[in-house]
Parts: C-alpha cells; structure tokens; sequence
C-alpha cells in the first residue's frame, strides 16, 4: 500500500485530537455505561476539541464515524433502545454540528438520524433496513441541525462554497445515492 491509500485512524481522548494536524478518520466511541448514566461529557469534550478551531472545523470535515459499544448482546437495533436514542439526542442538544462532521461513508448518517427520528425496523434473511416514519420530522430535524450549525461557519468565516456541497453530500448519504 502506497502512502497515498494509507488511511490514518484517529482513537483518542480529547487532547489526542487537539495534538494531531494531519486528516484522519476519527471514531467517536460511546460506551454502555456512558449512555445508560447519560454522562456525555467525555464525548461532548471530544467533540468540542474537533470544532474548536477553524483549522480543526476544516481538517475533521466529513471524518466522524460513531461507536457505540456494549450492545453486541442486546437483539435490538440501536434504534430501538429508548438509553441510545436519548443519549444521543441529549449530547445533540448541545452540539449541532453532525452534518459537517460525520463521515459519508458507513451510513454514519443514517444512524445518526434513526437515533433522532422515530423509525421502523425491517428485519429479513438476517439484514435489517431503516424506514424514517414521519418524513416531516426528519426533515425538521436536518433543517434544525444545519440551521444551528450556521454559527460554527459563521464563527469561522467557513464559505459557502465549502459549507454548500456538504450539507448536498450529507442528503446524499442519508438518501444512500
């Protein structure tokens, strides 16, 4: 593998992500224990660090992948546990800025907004897919994320044209084209 191919994966605490200045997929882990005592705030202080700067803001773009761990034995999809849903929906109160951050890849998207929005699980041969319920809510709540992640380019004089293509990226990911 060429030094062009290598993906450099980013594991760390908050200062890990202040220290590093080189792109890097970043991966946002949540434990069991953090969501069902809904302390969020190591995983807030991670992200925070991430849209701290306008340098970071720029360098972590379209790099988050989450990680919630402790569930491997529980049946139910992410979805359907009322802990996660919450959890997430808490930690999004106070930072909006998903969109811009998460990764396109690996329907990071889709997860983040079946843990915001109220779904239904289908379930065949072992696969499962996604049906967003109330198609008005979801589109509330992406209009809400992007209208609340206006300050974060606004505070960092972030342009448009960078901002435009990926909130249209973003859509794209949620829609799976």
């Amino acid at each position: 593998m060429n030094s062009k191919s290598k993906i450099n994966i980013l594991r760390t605490d908050a200062d890990g992500f202040a220290a590093n200045t080189k792109p890097a997929t970043l991966i946002l882990e949540i434990s069991r224990t953090e969501i069902e005592s809904l302390n969020f705030t190591s995983s807030l202080e991670r992200l925070m660090v991430m849209a701290e700067t306008r340098e970071s803001t720029l360098l972590y773009r379209e790099s988050l992948l989450l990680m919630i761990t402790g569930y491997d034995n529980d049946r139910r999809e992410l979805a359907e546990i009322p802990q996660v849903r919450l959890f997430m929906s808490r930690l999004t109160e106070d930072w909006p800025h998903w969109l811009w951050f998460l990764s396109r890849e690996q329907g990071t998207i889709s997860l983040l907004m079946s843990l915001l929005c109220e779904v239904k699980i289908h379930r065949a041969r072992g696969q499962f897919g996604i049906e967003f319920t109330n198609p008005k809510e979801l589109s509330d709540r992406l209009v809400d994320l992007l209208d609340r992640g206006i300050a974060l380019f606004e505070a960092f004089d972030i342009s448009p044209e960078l901002v435009n293509p990926s909130a249209q990226s973003a859509l794209a990911a949620l829609r799976g084209a």
